[in-house]
């Protein structure tokens, strides 16, 4: 799912709280990656032209605060819509995340290497500053299990969060599985 400056947070959550709830097997990921328009666009380097605001960042990094805004919502909000009779010794689990924070280099630009020692150059002496074409973006997957494969290849991994039930609603799940054996 990627997240947008113009989309509405609620309308994220409610969508990730529903997709956890029917796969409980399949992951969710969010992201602040450009829209591909198909193979149509040539480079990363026509996605920052076509996106870049007149000033301030690109809109991959603007969002990146969204992002964790929206993550954090739908962990806090996945623990309070679990069901109390899935709860093992007392406590609910929440959701698994990992995090990949990487850039998308200019891969459009011919003799890339000659271009950047000759900015490196520059800016050694003293004349022009160099001219990043990189664009910072955030992946956070979320999942309802483990998932060693995405820790493996770098991305960091947060545990989730456990709710513990009090003592009376412990003793209400014992009552209702006495009620259920007994019947």
């Amino acid at each position: 799912m990627r997240i947008t400056n113009h989309g509405k947070i609620n309308g994220w959550v409610s969508f990730a709280l529903d997709h956890l709830q029917k796969h409980e097997d399949r992951p969710l990921v969010l992201h602040t990656l450009p829209a591909s328009k198909g193979k149509a666009r040539a480079s990363v380097q026509d996605a920052v032209a076509e996106e870049k605001t007149s000033k301030g960042l690109h809109p991959s990094m603007a969002t990146i605060p969204r992002l964790v805004s929206v993550v954090e919502i739908i962990k806090r909000e996945y623990l309070k819509t679990m069901d109390p009779a899935l709860a093992e010794a007392g406590s609910l689990s929440g959701l698994h995340q990992y995090n990949e924070v990487g850039d998308l280099a200019d891969a459009g630009a011919e003799n890339a290497e000659e271009g950047r020692l000759e900015s490196l150059a520059r800016a050694l002496q003293g004349r022009n500053h160099v001219q990043q074409k990189k664009m910072a973006f955030m992946r956070v997957t979320l999942s309802r299990k483990p998932l060693p494969a995405l820790a493996a290849s770098g991305a960091t991994y947060q545990s989730p969060a456990v709710r513990r039930l009090s003592k009376t609603a412990r003793a209400r799940l014992k009552n209702r599985a006495r009620k259920a054996a007994s019947s």
